[in-house]
């Protein structure tokens, strides 16, 4: 533990540490007369003193400012576990002291996974500790507090002052603890439990901290953005820094230049993944908070990119509030933060959205629609909380984040996930588990794509200079229809790079199953509703595929013949039936270790990072001599799936056609073009006009 704990030690310690932040201050500012007056004699430790009390009675970070707390005994369990040493992270718990008692900031934790000593650094748990010690006046959990970030100023010397990889330092460490710093710091301006000690020494470490963030911030996703708003704070809550305008103006214009290099005109972030989607929202989004909060104008046009932003995480939002599992995703529910959104920017639509229409007002556009810059289409049968919600990728990888699987298909349908995206696993890859479950996590085995010869997709293109052509999607109130490829991204992943030439088109129609003129209305939330997926290998000489249907681990899931379902009672199932002019081998593998199936994992699910489980996952086999072409029936429904069954009656180079029956139901097909437009099908004829995608200006609607 750091024994600099009075103003005396500090200054015998460290006198040129607070020289240097005497320097980086405008001593001419009002306010700080009594601190120019005792630099000028000399008289350090006045100095220190006057500058401790300006911070007490004056009105910098007014915003953040609390009142006094009255003293308690009260408990906190969850703070009660941290303070007595365990650090729990992502569901696991680490301790985070050394056995002479000092706080271990780098070195031991790094050596097992390197995601929870950032976390430790970035000590976003100080508010949770603040929260604690307001509701219950325990005087240890301020204390602890103290102790801690007097640890961690001394901790962290020498600053090293270039870019550094060092979890104390690295940027997005840096950025989001001087976050936390600002709320700690003018919370308890009026406790004395924190320290003069620990004031002292947080103040001569944020000048170290903006430097870092000004001159060593990357260049661009959702790093530049948390770093910049940081640096942004910085600058509005200690105003007295001779710097400070120069950080604001800085951060204001890099954050609004950065908006078109990595936000898409409708509105998704580059990384293309809704968990770093919203990483960069927070981040732009508290950026203007802290200027409104401090009276500074935003730049011109600002807001508008975050209406965007918020825009799409409304109306990619699934019916449990969670956005896309897609590349490094967790399960996350925005609902409260939408609703906040939806009221600050006005958006009744967004408010219906994240209410299941108790609020708000009913949308104008959707509720199927694509994002086509992003090209992620998202097909819902209406705004409730138990409609079916398919989520379909024919767009670019992504920047950063990315997982090879361009083409996977998720569904979730009444109340439940049936088909999943794997989650991100872990970050944890100094360990042989982490590097395998790292590994799987990115690659096409783990998604809902298919396989050529034991290959997946390699990274391809992560970003793109165009939208989707309006050519491959049709979206109107009675079917959804997407379509895209992959064709040059199969190479070196398993087993060496793929022999010859294979390319991979894959089409998604999704139409209600009963025809709105005889039972409900297009988009009712009855889930009445049908998906066929086609897809087609183009191909130099013969082939294996694995197609690949991956299930959430609450799904039962039986085989019938070629046929899959999940036999959960009473709640949303689905059944897969395969249309194809060969035989499909299928089995159901689960929790399989990396010496299985193509040397990798096979059948595992994480809902959050670091918390993985075994999952069904539905693995069809089949050689093709030739270019093939076949489809899927995609059946959900509540209880039990009825059956459902189909036959290609067209199957050229220019489209397929299948013919699909239902017991008791009239037959009907479906024709889905491989080039063109979607021309429709004989059970809603008249559906190829009236496409719809998402509004790209943020104000119309």
């Amino acid at each position: 533990m750091a024994s600099e704990t009075t103003v005396t030690r500090v200054l015998e310690t460290y006198p040129d540490r607070v020289q240097a932040l005497f320097e980086a201050l405008d001593l001419d500012r009002a306010g700080l007369q009594a601190v120019k007056a005792a630099v000028r004699r000399g008289d350090t430790a006045a100095a220190c003193r006057a500058l401790l009390d300006y911070y007490r009675t004056g009105d910098s970070g007014k915003w953040l400012r609390g009142s006094a707390v009255q003293p308690g005994n009260g408990r906190d369990e969850g703070v009660e576990k941290l303070v007595d040493g365990i650090f729990t992270d992502y569901g696991r718990d680490h301790r985070y002291r050394l056995a002479d008692g000092r706080i271990d900031w780098v070195e031991e934790a790094i050596q097992s996974d390197r995601g929870w000593v950032w976390n430790l650094n970035r000590q976003e748990y100080l508010p949770g500790v603040l929260a604690a010690y307001r509701k219950t006046g325990n005087a240890r959990y301020v204390r602890w507090m103290d102790d801690l970030l007097r640890d961690w100023v001394v901790s962290s010397l020498p600053y090293l002052a270039r870019d550094t990889l060092d979890a104390r330092w690295r940027g997005l460490e840096t950025a989001l603890r001087v976050k936390q710093w600002a709320i700690i710091f003018y919370a308890l301006q009026q406790d004395s439990l924190l320290s003069d000690a620990t004031r002292l020494l947080m103040l001569t470490s944020l000048p170290d901290h903006a430097h870092y963030l000004l001159h060593f911030h990357k260049p661009g996703g959702n790093w530049i953005t948390t770093e910049l708003s940081a640096l942004g704070l910085i600058a509005a809550a200690w105003p007295e820094f001779r710097e400070a305008t120069a950080w604001q103006a800085y951060s204001g214009e890099t954050l609004l230049r950065s908006m078109p290099e990595q936000i898409y005109p409708d509105g998704v972030q580059m990384e293309l993944t809704s968990g770093y989607h919203y990483v960069s929202l927070k981040d732009f989004s508290h950026y203007a908070d802290v200027c409104r909060d401090a009276g500074i104008p935003l730049p011109p046009g600002y807001r508008d990119w975050l209406e965007k932003m918020w825009n799409y995480l409304a109306y990619s939002l699934r019916p449990d509030g969670c956005g896309p599992q897609n590349n490094d995703s967790d399960l996350s529910d925005y609902r409260e933060l939408l609703i906040k959104a939806a009221r600050d920017y006005q958006r009744p639509d967004w408010l219906y959205i994240a209410t299941h229409g108790e609020q708000g007002a009913k949308p104008k556009q959707g509720p199927s629609l694509i994002f086509p810059w992003a090209g992620q289409v998202m097909a819902r049968s209406g705004w409730d909380a138990d409609v079916l919600w398919m989520f379909f990728d024919i767009g670019p990888l992504g920047m950063g984040h990315a997982h090879c699987d361009k083409l996977h298909l998720s569904l979730h349908a009444n109340g439940r996930d049936l088909l999943v995206d794997p989650g991100r696993f872990t970050y944890a890859f100094e360990s042989a588990e982490g590097r395998f479950q790292g590994k799987y996590a990115g690659l096409s085995v783990a998604h809902n794509v298919i396989l050529i010869d034991d290959r997946g997709q390699a990274m391809g293109p992560g970003a793109v200079d165009k939208p989707v052509s309006e050519e491959d999607y049709l979206i109107t109130p009675e079917l959804t229809f997407a379509r895209g490829s992959c064709d040059e991204f199969f190479e070196e992943i398993y087993s060496g790079r793929l022999a010859g030439r294979a390319a991979h088109t894959r089409a998604v129609v999704c139409l209600p199953v009963i025809p709105s003129e005889v039972e409900g209305s297009p988009g009712s939330s009855r889930n009445e509703w049908l998906i066929i997926v086609a897809d087609r290998i183009e191909t130099d000489r013969p082939r294996k595929l694995d197609a690949l249907w991956h299930w959430h681990p609450r799904c039962t899931v039986a085989i019938e013949g070629q046929t899959v379902r999940t036999v959960d009672p009473g709640v949303g199932n689905l059944r897969i039936a395969p249309v194809a002019g060969f035989d499909w081998a299928v089995e159901t593998v689960k929790g399989q270790e990396p010496a299985g199936i193509h040397g990798t994992m096979q059948g595992w699910y994480a809902h959050g990072y670091n918390n993985w489980e075994s999952s069904p996952a539905s693995v069809y086999t089949a050689r093709i001599e030739r270019t093939s072409a076949f489809a899927w029936l995609l059946l959900p429904a509540r209880g039990d799936v009825p059956p459902i069954r189909g036959e290609i009656v067209e199957n050229t180079d220019d489209a397929i056609a299948v013919r699909i029956r239902r017991p008791g139901r009239d037959p009907f097909t479906v024709r889905i073009p491989w080039r063109g437009g979607y021309m429709g099908s004989d059970m809603h004829e008249g559906q190829k006009d009236g496409a719809k995608e998402i509004e790209h200006d943020p104000r119309s609607r």
